[in-house]
C-alpha cells in the first residue's frame, strides 16, 4: 500500500470520497496512517505496526476479544475479533450473560446494540468470548468467557483484596450458605457470614450481603467469600457514621448469658452488630431477657453506649444525656463515701463492678498502687470502693485506702 495516494481521501471523510485521519493514534506517518475511528482501533493498529501474529486456527479453549458486533438480529449477533475472524453467534444460548448487564430478554439487548454509542459503551467493559467446541463446528460462549475472566479477577482479589461484590444467598447447610457472586457460585462459611455467631442460619435465606473474596477450593472449583473480610476492610470507617445522641432499632440475631447481640444499619451495604449487656437493660428488657422469651429476628430499639478501641459496639436502652446526669448525680451523692461493689468482670485493663445501678471500672493501677494482685479476686466478689470521676462517659471508681 505504499504507492497508494491517500491524499484524495483526507481533510474530513464524512461518507463520500474523503477520509478523516484517527488523531488519536499515535506513531503515524504519510505512508502510515489509520483512517479508522472504532473502538478497537488501537488494538488493530498497534497489532499491524508492531507485526503480531494472531491465531486464526481456533482451539477449544482460546479466549478472543470483542472488538465489534455488526448484523444484529432479533436474537443473533455477529461478533467481530482482533484476528478479523467473525462469528454469529445465537443469543438463546446466552441468557444468563444478558442478565448481568440488567437485561431480562434478548430482544431487549438486541435492540440496545442497535444504537452505534451503546455498541461502543458495551464493547468497552473488555468482553472476551471462549471457544467450547471447533468440530463440526466452532461454538464459542460469551458467557464462558465471561466466567474465566472473572475467575481471574477473584484469583487476584485473594492476592489483593480491593473489591467488595453483592452475593445473594441461595441456600443454607450446616457449614454456611451456598451464594451467587457476580454470576458465580461460592461458599460462604457461617463463621465468615455476620461479626457475631449466629445461631440461626435461615435468617439470611434470599437475602444479599456484601462479602469479599476470601479463599479458592481447587478440589471443589469453588471460591470462598465473607462478609466478615468486607467488616474487617470497611467497619472502621463507617463505624465513625454511628451517632451517641441517636435512637436506633435492630434485629435480635442471638442471646448469651451476658446479653443479647443485635444487627442494625441503615444500609444494605453494611449492617453493624452490637451487644446489649443485661446491665445496660431496661427492668423489663431484662426481666423478658431472664425468661428466654426473646428469639432471632425480634425488634429491639436502643442507643449506642459506648465503642471501645477494638470496635465493638456497647448497646444502651437509656439515653446517653439521661445516663449521664444519673452518673453525675451518683457522684456527689457518694463521694468519700466507701461502698460496696460486686464484680462482674475482670479484664486486663481492670476490674467491672456493679453499685445500686451504676456499672463503673476499677483501673489495674488502682491494684498496682495498692500492691494488690487482680487475680486474687473472682466473679460475684465483694470489693470496697470510693468513686473517683467520670471519664468518657464511665464511672471510675478507686480502691479503699487501706486496701
Amino acid at each position: 500500500m505504499n504507492n497508494f495516494n491517500w491524499e484524495q481521501f483526507e481533510n474530513g471523510y464524512v461518507g463520500g470520497s474523503k477520509l478523516q485521519i484517527n488523531e488519536k493514534i499515535p506513531g503515524q506517518t504519510n505512508k502510515n496512517r489509520c483512517f479508522s475511528h472504532e473502538v478497537y482501533s488501537k488494538d488493530l493498529w498497534d497489532i499491524y505496526n508492531n507485526k503480531k501474529i494472531i491465531k486464526k486456527d481456533l482451539a477449544i479453549g482460546d479466549v478472543l476479544k470483542v472488538v465489534g458486533i455488526s448484523n444484529i438480529k432479533e436474537d443473533k449477533i455477529t461478533l467481530e475479533f482482533l484476528n478479523g475472524y467473525t462469528h454469529e453467534i445465537n443469543l438463546n444460548n446466552e441468557k444468563k450473560f444478558i442478565q448481568l448487564f440488567g437485561y431480562d430478554n434478548i430482544l431487549s439487548f438486541t435492540e440496545m446494540l442497535k444504537d452505534k454509542g451503546n455498541r461502543e459503551i458495551f464493547i468497552s467493559n473488555d468482553i472476551e468470548v471462549f471457544v467450547i467446541d471447533i468440530k463440526p463446528t466452532i461454538k464459542i460462549s460469551l458467557w464462558q468467557g465471561y466466567i474465566r475472566k472473572k475467575k481471574e479477577e477473584f484469583l487476584e482479589q485473594i492476592k489483593k483484596p480491593t473489591k467488595a461484590y453483592t452475593a445473594k444467598i441461595i441456600e443454607a447447610n450446616k457449614g454456611g450458605y451456598f451464594v451467587e457472586v457476580q454470576g458465580l457460585e461460592a461458599f460462604m462459611p457461617g463463621s465468615l457470614a455476620a461479626a457475631n455467631k449466629l445461631n440461626d442460619f435461615k435468617l439470611l435465606l434470599g437475602k444479599t450481603v456484601v462479602v469479599m473474596i476470601e479463599d479458592f477450593l481447587p478440589e471443589m472449583n469453588s471460591f470462598i467469600v465473607s462478609h466478615k473480610k468486607y467488616l474487617d476492610y470497611v467497619l472502621p470507617e463507617r463505624i465513625k457514621e454511628l451517632d451517641l445522641n441517636v435512637k436506633y432499632e435492630g434485629d435480635i440475631t442471638g442471646c448469651s448469658k451476658y446479653g443479647i447481640f443485635i444487627e442494625f444499619g441503615n444500609t444494605e451495604d453494611i449492617k453493624f452488630t452490637g451487644l446489649l449487656h443485661t446491665s445496660k437493660m431496661t427492668e423489663e428488657t431484662k426481666a423478658k431477657f431472664e425468661k428466654c422469651e426473646y428469639k432471632p429476628g425480634d425488634k429491639i430499639s436502643f442507643y449506642i453506649g459506648e465503642i471501645t478501641k477494638d470496635l465493638r459496639i456497647i448497646l444502651d436502652e437509656e439515653f446517653p444525656k439521661i445516663k449521664l446526669e444519673k452518673l453525675e448525680k451518683f457522684i456527689i451523692e457518694n463521694k468519700g463515701k466507701l461502698l460496696e461493689a460486686k464484680i462482674v468482670s475482670i479484664q486486663n485493663f481492670g476490674i467491672i463492678v456493679n453499685i445500686d445501678e451504676q456499672v463503673g471500672l476499677i483501673p489495674i493501677i488502682q491494684f498496682k498502687m495498692n500492691k494488690i494482685e487482680m487475680k486474687n479476686f473472682l466473679v460475684n466478689d465483694k470489693i470496697p470502693v470510693y468513686v473517683d470521676k467520670i471519664k468518657e462517659g464511665k464511672l471510675v471508681l478507686k480502691l479503699s485506702d487501706n486496701k
